[in-house]
């Protein structure tokens, strides 16, 4: 599995930090779409799917989660607690995200629209999918 890890630069002063990506720079794609992830209940899980040609940047602004990636053969796991680190998704990698601490903040950035004729949405057709 590739690297899938990102680094995104920070200011930082007397006001705080700043936090920030740009396409070209930073991100390895266009971003079409983003979405945020909030307000996750204790033990509930994210994610649980694949997608067959969209790709995702995901980052923790806030708070923590367990991002695990899953190519069929081999698993990897991020532990995300902090904004300026991200995982790039590509297509073809299943994904769970999990262990959401209280008040996490998940951002995500995708290289489509939403649509769902991209999804694979069980770990066996998943399987099936990778092995063709």
């Amino acid at each position: 599995m590739p690297n899938l890890l990102l680094e995104f630069p920070t200011i930082v002063d007397e006001r705080g930090r700043l936090t920030f990506a740009q396409e070209g720079d930073h991100l390895p794609f266009p971003i079409k779409r983003m979405f945020w992830i909030t307000d996750v209940p204790q033990g509930a899980e994210r994610g649980g799917h694949a997608h067959t040609t969209c790709q995702e940047v995901v980052c923790c602004v806030s708070g923590s989660f367990l991002l695990t990636v899953d190519n069929g053969s081999e698993r990897r796991e991020f532990l995300l607690d902090s904004p300026q680190r991200a995982v790039v998704i590509p297509c073809g990698l299943w994904c769970t995200l999990t262990h959401f601490a209280p008040g996490t903040v998940v951002v995500v950035g995708a290289s489509e629209a939403y649509t769902t004729e991209g999804y694979i949405r069980t770990y066996e057709d998943y399987l099936a999918y990778i092995r063709q």
